[in-house]
């Protein structure tokens, strides 16, 4: 599989950014938002195969000791080939004298167990829209 990997935001397709979100069950947004939010991270990271988009995730941090990913998704076609390893390894490059919080949909705490990530005893989230939180398995 022929992989390009794209590293800045320049000419994404913001519509397909939230159909990718939203075909991995992830939180969605109109695709203003997610540009704006993907413009203001720090790093981020486009997997496309060809000119289809098949994965994405994004990180911000304060460059000094914190730093929090968001939206790693990865097409459901394109699972299991080590697109979601290769978006969180480049996340996480020279991010390893930081603490990094991920913010990850339920059930796929051991794919993050594998870099490192463990749960949080004192974690606490306010979330706009609990009801869709309580729904995708975040909050009781």
């Amino acid at each position: 599989m022929e992989l390009t990997i794209q590293r800045n935001t320049d000419g994404i397709d913001w519509r397909e950014v939230k159909s990718l979100l939203q075909r991995t069950d992830m939180a969605t947004y109109p695709a203003k938002l997610h540009q704006k939010a993907f413009e203001n991270s720090s790093k981020v990271v486009f997997v496309f195969h060809g000119d289809i988009l098949i994965g994405c995730g994004r990180l911000l941090s304060d460059f000094a000791y914190q730093s929090v990913i968001y939206d790693v998704a990865v097409d459901s076609h394109s699972q299991g080939k080590g697109i979601g390893k290769m978006i969180m390894n480049l996340l996480l490059e020279g991010e390893g004298d930081k603490n990094v919080l991920l913010y990850a949909t339920p059930g796929k705490e051991e794919f993050y167990n594998k870099f490192g990530f463990l749960p949080s005893k004192t974690g606490m989230c306010r979330f706009f829209n609990r009801e869709s939180a309580k729904e995708r398995g975040f909050i009781d």
